[in-house]
């Protein structure tokens, strides 16, 4: 989960780069219509999982020692979302594309947790990197503003690395 979480934060990059290639050509092609289609899928597809993780995961007690705001990963993500109009990257093909996805997905399926989701923080979650009482580091996603450790009492488990109140 944590991986389609981590590729779905890329998603407004695609409808940017479908824009720009509509604007290049003066209308909508396969390619911007192909683009637009898996961007929207990209963008609902994360409220669709933490929907599904609150409702039908299991809740499990925990205890944090220290916490930290991890809001400022989204800078990488509003910077992903402007290179394709900096870049003209509207004259890529859908294969191309595809392939930088793929990579993308792979290097995200090793990586233990994932940096804030722009689309997620637009409605209301925060990100947090949360350090248990045990000393494990986990990235924490609230809609809650957390202000201290205490704050936080019960978590489900998304991933190894990934919590959600």
């Amino acid at each position: 989960m944590k991986t389609v979480l981590f590729v779905s934060a890329f998603s407004p990059a695609l409808l940017v780069v479908a824009a720009v290639r509509v604007y290049s050509i003066g209308s909508f092609d396969v390619l911007s219509i192909q683009l637009t289609i898996v961007s929207l899928i990209g963008t609902v597809l994360p409220l669709l999982i933490l929907y599904l993780v609150g409702k039908e995961a299991q809740k499990e007690n925990f205890s944090a020692k220290k916490v930290e705001s991890a809001d400022y990963f989204l800078l990488v993500f509003l910077a992903s979302y402007a290179a394709p109009v900096v870049m003209k990257m509207a004259e890529i093909s859908f294969f191309t594309a595809s392939i930088v996805v793929a990579v993308i997905f792979v290097v995200a399926w090793f990586v233990s947790n994932i940096p804030s989701h722009p689309m997620l923080y637009l409605v209301k979650f925060r990100f947090y990197k949360v350090e248990s009482s045990e000393g494990m580091v986990y990235m924490l996603i609230t809609r809650r503003t957390i202000r201290s450790p205490k704050d936080i009492k019960q978590i489900t488990k998304i991933s190894d690395g990934m919590i959600m109140e």
